[in-house]
């Protein structure tokens, strides 16, 4: 049901004297906080992007987390696209694909990362999306990969975590990335039991919020610290 037509009906309520039911309030949140995440999501990376092009630096960057987080925002948005769950529930990880797109490929040429990666990043995702829009990604296969996608998310976010704890220094990282990150799973915790996107993506968010928590605790922590730079990104 569209937000539209469950403010109508939420607006006829008021109208003819009666508070909302609780179910159709519940559904009205969550449908507006998922439009309002999928809107937030449009800039979130955006100061990740120009800090990067301010000061033309991947410094204290893992390159190997924001490869691994652009696997998991690929089977997220997949997930949500395959098995028919409204775009308010899992529309954020296509604006985001774009972003991390725009961002790897900054770290790519300011690192000095194999020459290799990111041919074989952009061969590996375009064959994914091949496979995606000619239909061979069964509901089954994308289940599965859904419930690996918890490992991939801890993959993606330790190599960033250990990279900071190593140097006492986020480098390059931005706060205001993470703390976006971290609102927006809880707010997505919600969401998604509202709007039917399984246990499995409600594990995700618990599992994201926890370590997006640990990646804005790091930033406020080494605030101002400086580290000696990597010779390579990881």
């Amino acid at each position: 049901m569209s937000l539209v037509i469950l403010l109508q009906q939420c607006f006829e309520a008021v109208l003819h004297g009666h508070f909302p039911s609780t179910d159709l309030l519940k559904q009205t949140i969550s449908k507006g906080l998922g439009f309002a995440i999928i809107a937030a999501a449009c800039i979130v990376k955006v100061p990740q992007i120009l800090k990067i092009s301010q000061n033309q630096s991947a410094q204290g960057l893992s390159l190997l987390s924001f490869e691994l987080e652009q696997l998991a925002l690929t089977i997220h948005g997949t997930y949500g696209f395959i098995l028919g769950l409204p775009f308010s529930a899992y529309g954020e990880a296509v604006v985001l694909v774009l972003q991390n797109s725009f961002l790897l490929a900054q770290i790519y040429v300011l690192s000095k990362s194999s020459v290799w990666r990111p041919f074989l990043a952009v061969g590996l995702f375009g064959t994914a999306l091949a496979c995606i829009s000619a239909g061979t990604v069964t509901p089954a296969m994308i289940k599965v990969l859904y419930d690996l996608n918890n490992t991939i998310v801890l993959a993606a976010r330790l190599p960033q975590i250990y990279q900071n704890y190593k140097s006492k220094s986020t480098g390059q990282l931005s706060g205001t990335v993470y703390v976006a990150n971290f609102m927006g799973c809880i707010a997505r915790i919600f969401t998604s039991l509202q709007e039917g996107g399984g246990y499995a993506m409600v594990r995700g968010f618990v599992l994201g919020l926890v370590l997006n928590g640990t990646l804005v605790s790091q930033i406020f922590l080494y605030r101002g610290s400086k580290a000696v730079p990597d010779k390579k990104i990881e």
